[in-house]
């Protein structure tokens, strides 16, 4: 099983886990244990886990490919460090180059953000609202509350992942964290 693959079917396992977290916590909170779990809701979390890793693997792969952390060493150097060539880690050159680091971090907080929040808002309405249009509207009326929630956590996550995680582990990384952040999508996603 290839690495991107393992990666998607784990987002997709940790976004499912939280959405069902989230049901279960809603319904201790309302004093409701006889209601029912929205299995409709688990599988968009589900699909939603499944296009959004996907997406988010060639995401930060394209956005290291772009804007490096650290300048790569070519094979010929690694050997002659007496480093395995192809270990992600004796790829990676020493200094850090922050004008990349600040690059990355500035597409994905903006670009990036709008592309994975409006998946999550097309994928959590699509098969209730059965209508372009009206998901249009939730995306519009919804987006920019989701980004800017998003602003308060996803930074720091981002700028971590850039500086210590390599690229291939950042979704996962992401997703681990994601499973706070997605019980808080879930909240949002169950308001009328």
């Amino acid at each position: 099983m290839t690495t991107i693959l393992k990666t998607v079917i784990q987002s997709a396992c940790l976004k499912t886990a939280a959405n069902l977290t989230a049901q279960l916590a809603a319904r201790w909170q309302t004093s409701s244990p006889y209601s029912s779990i929205d299995w409709q809701r688990v599988f968009e979390f589900t699909i939603f886990g499944l296009i959004q890793a996907w997406l988010n693997c060639g995401w930060q792969q394209l956005l290291e490919d772009a804007f490096p952390t650290r300048p790569n060493i070519s094979s010929q150097q690694a050997k002659k460090n007496d480093k395995p060539a192809g270990s992600v880690n004796n790829l990676q050159g020493g200094k850090i180059n922050w004008l990349n680091v600040l690059c990355k971090l500035v597409l994905d907080q903006t670009l990036g953000l709008f592309v994975m929040n409006t998946t999550f808002l097309i994928c959590t309405n699509a098969l209730r609202l059965r209508s372009a249009s009206l998901v249009l509207q939730v995306v519009r009326e919804k987006i920019w509350i989701v980004i800017r929630a998003a602003w308060k956590l996803w930074p720091w996550v981002s700028i971590c992942n850039f500086l210590w995680v390599p690229a291939e582990q950042r979704v996962l990384v992401a997703s681990c964290v994601g499973f706070g952040w997605n019980i808080f999508l879930t909240f949002i996603s169950m308001r009328k």
